[in-house]
């Protein structure tokens, strides 16, 4: 009887709506296994038997499945990275994504790029790596969503950054009576758990963990490096982010890379931090980091393969006042990296190299390329890409 059930809810199983959870005949909350048995034979006396009683209809059997399945047949609370709940009683068949972090999270757990309706507008310009986004529509930006285009689509729910530069676009979908979710999934050190609150809720629970492995194994691979790592072999890392001048500090993606990959950003702050030549000579990096791929340098990534823009900007560093002293440009230690290998899963493939430029030595057995042409081909489904990322080209 229970093989029987467990095959007769497996065909109905499928990645995902909001309304009261489907075949809760007694009304309470909650989806039981009788329920969900009494559901799936009415379903099948009335369709294959000419049965004259009551039946689901398709949809609400497969949502019931759903629910009974990944969400032990109650409605989900979901806690998004803002601390925020929010309770869903039917699966997600529709999604908006304001963030391309959080969308390539999403895919690479295993959720069907079929359920994704809409789409900051620059996500969809990224053809090479959302190939899969047929259909899908263009919601706006971050600072000009769209909200004509949100009242039309009316996703099940909207994915928003965390943070200010997220408000507008969720206030947006909130105002329109669209569940909002609040999921960055820019940092090391919460991109985990985001990957996790997501796949329970979208039914990639399985996906989530994968994810989750391969980037403690990667992870791992690193810190193998530095079990005894002096505390005089820390390296002094001036990372710059897309601007000339700020730096990116502790508590930043870029700057928790560094401190990952045996390093130490300098001058010594968290967050964003404002700079000028002085304050980098006396700090006097061992190794200098730049970030690429936003504005006001914006290049690289998929699709680039001539390393002009790299080189423009590489010796444009070099040409700094008094940078020419640095110990990292006296020992060409300069590297320019996208910020697709910084922020969201891929950090790993920065971490790795990062730890590379910092500790040739002790890092010499990492292979960054392959991290990410494993990642890419693992949790991506893409083969036969290519770009820049970095420069110089080989850790």
């Amino acid at each position: 009887m229970k093989a029987a059930f467990a095959v007769v809810l497996c065909l109905f199983l499928a990645v995902p709506c909001l309304a009261a959870i489907p075949c809760d005949t007694d009304d309470d909350g909650r989806l039981s296994e009788g329920e969900m048995v009494g559901a799936i034979f009415s379903y099948l006396d009335v369709t294959y038997r000419n049965g004259t009683g009551t039946a689901p209809s398709p949809a609400d059997l497969q949502d019931a499945s759903f629910i009974y399945h990944h969400w032990g047949g109650a409605p989900w609370e979901c806690t998004d990275a803002a601390g925020r709940t929010v309770i869903f009683e039917r699966p997600i068949r529709a999604v908006a994504v304001m963030s391309p972090q959080t969308l390539e999270t999403i895919r690479a757990i295993g959720y069907p790029m079929g359920y994704v309706r809409g789409a900051e507008h620059s996500i969809l310009m990224d053809r090479i790596f959302f190939p899969d986004l047929v259909g899908c529509r263009a919601v706006g930006s971050l600072d000009d969503p769209d909200a004509a285009a949100l009242a039309s689509l009316f996703p099940d729910v909207v994915f928003a950054p965390v943070g200010p530069e997220g408000d507008l676009a969720a206030a947006t979908a909130s105002a329109l009576g669209i569940p909002v979710l609040r999921f960055s999934c820019t940092a090391p050190a919460s991109i985990r758990g985001e990957a996790l609150a997501i796949g329970s809720l979208l039914g990639c629970q399985d996906g989530a963990e994968d994810l989750c492995r391969f980037l403690d194994e990667q992870d791992e691979a690193v810190r193998a490096c530095f079990d005894d790592l002096p505390a005089d072999q820390v390296r002094a890392v001036y990372v710059e982010s897309f601007p000339a001048y700020i730096a990116c500090g502790a508590g930043t993606p870029a700057g928790d890379l560094v401190l990952l990959g045996g390093g130490s950003p300098v001058p010594a702050g968290s967050g964003m931090i404002g700079v000028d030549d002085g304050m980098v000579i006396a700090a006097a990096p061992a190794v200098v980091i730049k970030l690429v791929g936003e504005d006001p340098s914006r290049f690289g990534g998929f699709g680039d393969r001539l390393p002009l823009r790299f080189i423009e900007v590489r010796n444009a560093i070099g040409n700094r006042p008094g940078w020419s002293a640095l110990p990292a440009e006296r020992e060409e230690r300069v590297y320019l990296i996208h910020a697709s290998l910084v922020e969201g899963p891929r950090y790993v493939v920065g971490l790795h190299y990062s730890a590379r430029w910092l500790h040739p030595d002790r890092c010499a057995g990492l292979d960054p390329a392959a991290v990410h042409e494993e990642y890419l081909s693992r949790f991506c489904g893409l083969s036969g890409v290519s770009g820049t990322f970095v420069y110089p080209g080989d850790a």
